[in-house]
């Protein structure tokens, strides 16, 4: 993403951090051009904690700073507030302020500090250290933004470096009560601070997965802070109103260090429990950066607060700078390597800028308004010259529309994943003139083997690339992975001799992952060009917008198997169940999850009576129609009540009812539904009859449970039930006389809504060694 294509929300976002320290860049030149030139006691004092201001009140005892225990007599312990001792203080040029001061080592000295004006000088010896780290850090966080505009990362890194790069450029603003302005700003910039590191902990070494889903946990974080900052304001002002002293003096460095001990945390945990290399590498590089640039100022901060330790902070705050320089080495320092293409295109536009610099002097020297006849052809052969350099640097860069949408074209026709693989290897070499490209997708993505796609160079072998640091590495970050990259970067240095064994085996100079919904499935590895030249940003996204095409195409693959599968399947459906019943099964995952289970079902077994004598008396033309339009009609009821056929056997049908759905009044259902089919059997019967036909139905109906599943093997399979509940359905059926229906008494014990039945009596049933009661439906 660039950042030309962020939102209006994301582009005000950062105007606002970039603000926040302009504001604080301008406070500090306004009270720089405020203070020098003006009287300066030569150190400042906040509470009792003492720095020096200029050179020569360090030289004069001040160096290294300490405890004010007297200022002017004036006990700056125990006695008056800091505002009385302010008061008291000589401001005159050629006065002096005798300070006793206890020292870092515990030893006290009586110190004379003259008055003299502050100097420029003085700005560089008490602030310079620390504005120039505030500029530095504004500087990282806004180089990495451009760079990776956006992200969760970069809008922590950003906001970390304009926190804390303004707060280092206004440590040491003048004291003045009356500027309330100055004074919130600062106020603000310490409540923040405390809570950055929480930001920073959410985002690094690697993004935590709480803040890309718990995006509100930020406004949750950072307000905390501003309501540390109001206390901190609050007190304050009432400091300099003689209430309290020092109320919630401590509370912003508690905070802080509370902060920087989740920060610490989290970066220990990875850099010595990350299973990834390259995670662990970086967790192990912030982790030295928080331990010797943050961890001191932090710890000195806040024993500070309380009184424990006496230091100058602005030896402190110096230590910081390996914390930006941790920052720096794990995000910008690699983005900026391999500028070789602009650098010769810059070089080029200096000459050409040269020559008509001096083609206008020569012009001005001969006469004045000569100049204006370069206006014309400049005008005209600039946008031409800027072309053809184009042409010449970038060859095929012009024609990348033109080729994204042939290769897009491709992707489209392709009907497998292999085609899509192979158009895929094809493209860099048709984009960048890449001389070899290796394309793969991990097992699972199109089958249980990896599968590739090879130009230009051999079929990779030896172990499965999942298996792979480099690959393992690109499935993490899913980015792009260079060979220099593994060369320069220190948080490769642990993997570097793997991950060069994996680019020699794919023949690679890049790897650029195939990303799928945020998961790498495959990777794109591309040989050298034949120029010789390096891959440049818009050659990368080029590609990496192919390989996203290429994932849509899969996806477009796989819907049309799944679909055709799915056809496949419901058709092979459509024969057991009706069409409300599939749609259910087909909403649960298919046939696929119709696993073999034990149910409680209700059986219905249907058979025609003189069937057998009808078949031989008649043509077999005559039989199948007539079962043709008995079948019609059973399975028109079947589908009404939702029903499951396991099978029509000839003139015989049998159904059941509760599975694969559950239905709760599956006992009503086959009930009213062989009451349905008697009342058609009986209009049927009346043509029948008109044909002379003789033949009549049965059926039976029980209650009970049954194992249900598939049965059968792969391409020719039924549905059906197994178990004692079948046969004694069966054997009703056969028992039962010309338009009859029995039904066993425990499908009687479940007759409601008006369906009546009498007792048929104990039956002796074939397969069964005690008589079954038996009931007869009747006519409601």
């Amino acid at each position: 993403m660039r950042f030309s294509e962020g939102t209006l929300r994301q582009k005000a976002l950062f105007a606002l951090l970039l603000g926040m320290y302009l504001v604080g860049l301008c406070i500090w030149v306004d009270d720089k051009l405020s203070r020098v030139g003006q009287p300066d006691v030569g150190f400042t004092l906040d509470g009792t904690s003492l720095s020096p201001t200029r050179w020569d009140a360090a030289a004069e005892g001040l160096w290294g700073g300490g405890r004010a225990l007297e200022v002017n007599g004036l006990d700056a312990v125990t006695g008056p507030l800091r505002k009385q001792i302010h008061a008291e203080m000589r401001r005159v040029p050629g006065e002096t302020n005798r300070v006793r001061l206890q020292h870092p080592g515990g030893w006290v000295s009586d110190v004379v500090v003259h008055v003299r004006p502050w100097e420029w000088g003085d700005v560089v010896f008490a602030e310079g250290t620390t504005t120039a780290l505030g500029l530095l850090f504004m500087i990282v966080g806004v180089i990495s933004f451009v760079i990776r505009p956006y992200q969760a990362s970069s809008w922590a890194l950003l906001a970390m470096c304009t926190i804390l790069g303004s707060l280092l450029t206004n440590l040491f603003l003048q004291n003045n009560e009356n500027d309330l302005v100055q004074e919130l700003y600062f106020r603000l910039l310490v409540g923040l601070a405390a809570v950055t590191p929480l930001h920073g902990a959410l985002a690094f070494p690697v993004v935590h997965p709480l803040l890309l889903r718990r995006r509100k946990i930020l406004a949750l974080i950072y307000g905390v802070g501003l309501l540390v900052a109001a206390a901190q304001f609050m007190a304050w002002r009432a400091q300099w109103q003689g209430i309290f002293a020092h109320v919630g003096g401590g509370l912003d460095t508690t905070l802080l260090l509370g902060s920087m001990l989740c920060f610490m945390a989290r970066c220990a945990w990875l850099a010595f429990r990350s299973r990834d290399p390259l995670i662990a590498q970086r967790a192990r590089i912030l982790l030295l950066g928080i331990l010797a640039g943050v961890v001191p100022i932090t710890v000195a901060n806040f024993l500070r607060a309380f009184g424990v330790l006496v230091v100058d902070m602005r030896l402190a705050n110096a230590t910081v700078g390996f914390f930006l320089l941790a920052l720096g080495y794990i995000t910008v320092r690699h983005d900026l390597l391999n500028a070789r293409m602009a650098v010769r295109r810059a070089v080029i536009y200096a000459v050409v800028v040269g020559v008509l610099t001096a083609v206008a002097v020569v012009l001005v020297a001969v006469r004045s308004y000569a100049v204006a006849l370069l206006l014309l052809p400049l005008l005209y052969w600039w946008p031409r010259f800027d072309a053809r350099l184009n042409a010449w640097l970038y060859p095929k860069r012009a024609r990348f529309p033109e080729l994204q949408r042939a290769i897009g074209g491709d992707l489209l026709a392709a009907t497998t994943v292999g085609a899509v693989l192979e158009t895929l290897a094809d493209a860099p070499a048709r984009l960048c003139d890449a001389r070899s490209c290796v394309v793969f997708v991990l097992p699972g993505v199109a089958g249980p083997d990896e599968q590739y796609a090879v130009r230009g160079a051999a079929l990779p072998s030896g172990p499965p690339l999942a298996d792979e640091v480099l690959v393992q590495l690109m499935r993490t970050t899913r980015k792009e992975i260079r060979r220099d990259h593994i060369a320069t970067e220190p948080q490769y240095a642990n993997i570097k001799a793997d991950c060069y064994a994996c680019f020699d085996r794919l023949g690679a100079e890049i790897l650029l992952p195939i990303v799928r919904d945020t998961r790498a499935i495959g990777g794109v590895a591309i040989g050298a060009r034949h120029t010789g030249d390096v891959y440049e940003v818009a050659e990368i996204d080029a590609l990496s917008t192919i390989a996203q095409q290429a994932v849509q195409a899969i996806v477009r693959v796989e819907a049309t198997e799944r679909l055709r599968a799915r056809e496949m399947e419901f058709a092979d459906l459509k024969r057991f169940f009706p069409p409300q019943i599939i749609d259910q099964v087909m909403a649960r995952g298919g046939a696929g999850e119709l696993r073999s289970q034990r149910k409680l079902v209700t059986v219905f077994f249907s058979d025609m009576r003189g069937f057998t004598s009808f078949s031989d008396s008649v043509e077999p033309e005559e039989v199948m129609a007539t079962l043709a339009e008995y079948h019609a009609a059973m399975g028109r009821r079947i589908n009404e009540f939702a029903g499951t056929l396991e099978r029509f056997a000839g003139d015989g049908i049998m159904v059941f009812f509760n599975d694969p759905v559950e239905q709760v009044d599956h006992v009503e259902r086959a009930v009213r539904m062989a009451l349905a089919m008697r009342h058609d059997v009986r209009t049927l019967r009346q043509a029948w009859l008109r044909k002379g036909y003789q033949i009549d139905v049965g059926m039976g109906l029980h209650s009970g449970y049954a194992t249900c599943g598939f049965i059968g093997y792969e391409g020719r399979r039924d549905y059906g039930v197994i178990g004692n509940v079948t046969n004694l359905a069966a054997r009703l059926c056969d028992a039962a006389g010309a338009g009859e229906i029995l039904i066993t008494a425990r499908v009687y014990g479940e007759l409601r809504n008006g369906v009546r039945a009498e007792a048929a009596g104990e039956l002796t049933l074939k397969g069964f060694h005690q008589p079954q009661a038996a009931y007869r439906l009747v006519e409601t």
